[in-house]
């Protein structure tokens, strides 16, 4: 039998009890309106609200896995369309959770993978990700050798040439897409300047998989995450810290079985929270915006990870941090999930924009996140939309109070 080096393999009919008790009570299908007061700002799911049929919300798929199960439906192009325009944001399991303990999420990421598995699954769309993957050791077409070219210039150690405390893993966007060096060079800097001894992989950092686990294809995520797992534990480091949400979900939940357990897996607004409270890291220079910060899917509601980014832009002397209707648990995606934007573009942005509608009814001047793929998203919707409101990492407005810039 084959060695699973990630997290136990589940198959979809082991959560039987969670999609068979399911009783359509739509519970799923807002946020917890107790922590919202405003009623524009109810609804929790991209695909129900788009697509306006049952089937597109929570309740609806837990239906079809359940008819899946029984065989009382078979694959179709609409249950396919149904199944991948989940963002897999996880915000109908926040609501069920506190009710019924059910796993919609988890239920939907079995199904993917039996998609994949039975052969009508990802999208045709998605192909050109895998194949990207197979030949450039990244999703996003762009050459293995060209990925360490956002560090040009920041005297970062080159792992395992030389040694260092700590990895710093940028992850596929931040590595791919130029117009995200500014903000992972921000993040990069950020922690030298807090004293961590920094090293990097450059052109060696390979994918870290998540975007194939995302669409269902354990198998190919697995092969990545073998490589990397091997690299890891080779490297002498103590501490995996990224700037990409979705990088940091894959190491935590899915590499964490097999990494030496010496290592730990941070996500940088976790490691900037602690340094600023600790008085290694001291912001200065007034900055003078109005924020607010979106939380990202897989950092918030995977992790409860939404008090450490706040601390820090509460940190920065002169900025104010104003907060969503739908914050914190009840946050709505950017559009960027579960691999949307690659096969339904349109319905992403219409997502993205529907966030950024929600920013400017703040009064802010500015979004800040801490993921890769919200920050391409809110770029999205302010260019379709010419709105003013500017984007930023948030380890950019730390370090302009810092008193530098990349």
């Amino acid at each position: 039998m084959k060695k699973r080096i990630t997290a136990p393999r589940e198959v979809l009919h082991e959560l039987q009890q969670d999609y068979f008790i399911c009783t359509k009570c739509k519970i799923c299908q807002a946020v917890h309106v107790q922590f919202c007061t405003e009623s524009r700002f109810w609804r929790n799911c991209p695909s129900g609200t788009r697509f306006r049929w049952d089937a597109y919300y929570a309740s609806g798929k837990m239906e079809i896995a359940r008819g899946l199960h029984i065989h009382e439906i078979e694959p179709s192009e609409s249950l396919r369309h149904i199944l991948y325009t989940c963002m897999l944001c996880s915000s109908c399991q926040e609501q069920c959770w506190e009710v019924k303990q059910l796993h919609p999420t988890r239920v939907f990421e079995l199904m993917r993978e039996k998609a994949v598995r039975e052969g009508w699954g990802p999208m045709p769309e998605h192909e050109p990700l895998r194949e990207s993957l197979e030949k450039n050791d990244n999703p996003f077409g762009v050459e293995a050798r060209k990925r360490g070219e956002w560090a040009k210039g920041l005297q970062a150690k080159h792992l395992p040439k030389e040694k260092a405390e700590a990895l710093f893993f940028a992850g596929d966007a931040y590595s791919t897409d130029p117009a995200l060096f500014p903000a992972v060079r921000a993040a990069f800097r950020a922690l030298q300047l807090g004293g961590m001894d920094l090293g990097i992989l450059g052109a060696k950092e390979k994918s870290d998989g998540a975007l194939m686990l995302l669409l269902g294809d354990r198998d190919f995520f697995e092969t990545f995450a073998f490589d990397n797992l091997e690299t890891f534990n080779g490297l002498g480091v103590k501490t995996i810290v990224t700037p990409d949400a979705h990088a940091a979900w894959a190491f935590k939940e899915e590499y964490a079985r097999e990494l030496n357990p010496e290592i730990k897996v941070r996500h940088i607004s976790e490691v900037l929270d602690r340094m600023i409270r600790k008085g290694e890291l001291k912001p200065a220079k007034e900055v003078p915006l109005k924020v607010v910060y979106h939380d990202p899917c897989k950092l918030g509601r995977r992790f409860d990870i939404y008090e450490p980014p706040r601390r820090v832009l509460r940190s920065i002397p002169g900025l104010e941090l104003l907060e969503f209707p739908r914050a914190t648990f009840n946050s709505l995606c950017c559009g960027g999930g579960g691999g949307v934007p690659y096969a339904f573009p349109d319905y992403a942005l219409w997502t993205a924009r529907e966030r950024l509608y929600e920013a400017e009814w703040t009064g802010a001047e500015a979004v800040v996140t801490s993921c890769p793929y919200c920050l391409q998203m809110f770029r999205k919707a302010v260019e379709a939309t010419g709105s003013p409101l500017k984007v930023y990492d948030l380890a950019e407005p730390l370090l302009m109070s810092l008193g530098e810039e990349v």
